[in-house]
């Protein structure tokens, strides 16, 4: 008898496990803006409506969340439900207007010698620099009892699901899947690493290597299901193998995976930093994807973007024409196609392009923040300066929007305006939700040093100004992640 085999009272086989398994994982990054830093890991969908488990080290300190998965290309920006960094468990909500492959929660404890599986995505700057699509990974593993551990942060005397077969990093928020009734019997949390020493063909050691030991840790359904409490399971009826919820979510295209990947390598490069190999290969992606379909005017765009980023203008110039002709009232294309032009000091094109997007959102801040730089190069420092009051005075689509937006104010010496961001983000958020507590340390420290500033008699706020962006650049050169630096180094 093989490893995996039906499940009997419903008829399911090893091809439903891997599939609804994979359908059902998805890959979660977190994003540190200010240290140019970026954490992967993996999650898993509990519900229908979008509920997705992961662990919490795997969003730790970002402010920004992204998540791919379940659907063609990156989902929608996720909301933080529950946050316990001592159980290292972290609750997200994805709103979808269609139901989402799931995997039901068990009940049960597993029982010593249980197949079952556990659900990841690899380790991903191997995968990418070969020049392959992201992807769900499915390792066969087996249950080998319960292990005592701690906690991460109080140490508390916690118990652990011990399970044996190879796994990538990477690895960390998937679930742990039972191959008898297809429901998450616990979530990743540990896999085991050790060095080895690396010899040439003489036998002479050349180095240690980072080996995996084939055992791993999972925080069990059961705990689980005590930390998210009973207004997550109403009823709580019969337990089924899987979420077999009627498959009404989009069919990937064909360039799905291709556009996927090169959004990933794009955003890895725009986060540490511009790296001209993630660069290349983000390219090569969207043209793979082109290839497959042409005329498609997102992929034409992100294209447009990529090549910009690498410096080669009049390619870029090229799709982006190309993707204005099939959606030209697209705001981020139009805003692209604005800081493109106003770069080649293009300015009276550069305002064309900012305010048709204005036309379409008054209140978009990156067209608004553009128009204001547009025009202040054009020497109209009146209307810059009014166009800038705009963008202070527009209400921010969240509050990392508003950290951001203040950002850019300060950096543009619009002080005024970017205190007056911040402080009606603080008036208009609330403490005590774990989503929002890193982001409103940063902004309530961000306001506080620059209501300082502007108090402070003003040559002292010149020596301020100079020390704080002194302060920034050093701090920076220690925290950027430069392109001589792995990106795996900092993936969880």
């Amino acid at each position: 008898m093989g490893l995996f085999t039906a499940w009997p009272a419903w008829g399911l086989t090893a091809v439903d496990l891997y599939r609804s398994g994979k359908e059902a994982t998805a890959l979660v990054i977190g994003i540190d803006d200010e240290a140019h830093a970026l954490s992967f890991g993996s999650g898993v969908f509990i519900s229908p409506d979008g509920l997705l488990l992961t662990n919490a080290h795997v969003i730790h300190e970002s402010t920004r969340i992204l998540v791919y998965g379940a659907t063609d290309g990156q989902t929608p920006t996720p909301e933080i439900v529950a946050v316990d960094p001592d159980l290292d468990l972290a609750a997200l909500r994805l709103t979808y207007t269609h139901p989402v492959p799931y995997l039901s929660l068990a009940k049960e404890t597993p029982e010593d010698g249980m197949a079952a599986v556990t659900i990841g995505y690899p380790r991903l700057p191997d995968v990418l620099q070969m020049g392959l699509t992201i992807h769900p990974t499915v390792f066969p593993v087996t249950v080998s009892g319960e292990a005592m551990g701690q906690s991460r942060i109080a140490h508390r005397p916690l118990p652990f699901l011990h399970i044996t077969g190879l796994m990538n990093a990477g690895s960390s928020g998937g679930p742990l899947v039972s191959a008898a009734s297809g429901h998450v019997l616990g979530l990743v949390v540990h896999t085991v690493p050790y060095l080895e020493t690396a010899k040439n063909v003489q036998g002479e050691s050349i180095g240690r290597v980072m080996l995996r030991a084939g055992l791993s840790y999972c925080i069990p359904s059961a705990r689980i299901r005590e930390w998210l409490g009973a207004d997550y399971f109403p009823g709580d009826g019969p337990d089924k193998p899987t979420g077999q919820t009627q498959r009404t979510m989009p069919k990937p295209t064909a360039s799905a995976g291709f556009v996927t990947t090169a959004h990933l390598l794009q955003l890895m490069t725009d986060v540490i930093r511009k790296d001209s190999d993630l660069l290349d290969m983000a390219i090569r992606h969207y043209e793979s994807a082109l290839l497959l379909e042409s005329n498609r005017p997102d992929i034409l765009h992100d294209l447009g973007r990529a090549l910009a980023s690498k410096g080669n203008v009049d390619d870029a110039w090229e799709r982006y024409e190309l993707a204005l002709e099939l959606m030209p009232d697209d705001l981020r294309l139009l805003t692209d196609a604005g800081d493109l032009q106003q770069q080649q000091r293009r300015f009276d094109k550069a305002e064309t392009f900012y305010r048709k997007a204005l036309q379409q959102d008054p209140c978009y801040s990156r067209a608004l923040l553009g128009l204001g730089s547009t025009m202040s190069e054009q020497g109209d420092s009146r209307e810059a300066r009014r166009v800038f009051q705009v963008a202070a005075h527009c209400p921010s689509s969240s509050s990392l929007a508003a950290y951001q937006l203040g950002i850019e104010l300060e950096r543009r010496g619009e002080l005024t305006g970017a205190l007056a961001v911040w402080e009606r983000a603080l008036s208009q958020l609330s403490n005590g939700i774990p989503a929002e507590e890193g982001l409103i340390t940063r902004i309530r420290h961000r306001a506080s040093q620059l209501r300082n500033r502007l108090q402070a008699p003003p040559a002292q706020a010149a020596d301020d100004f100079n020390l704080s962006l002194a302060g920034a650049r050093a701090s920076g050169t220690h925290q950027t992640v430069s392109s001589t630096t792995s990106p795996s180094d900092h993936i969880k």
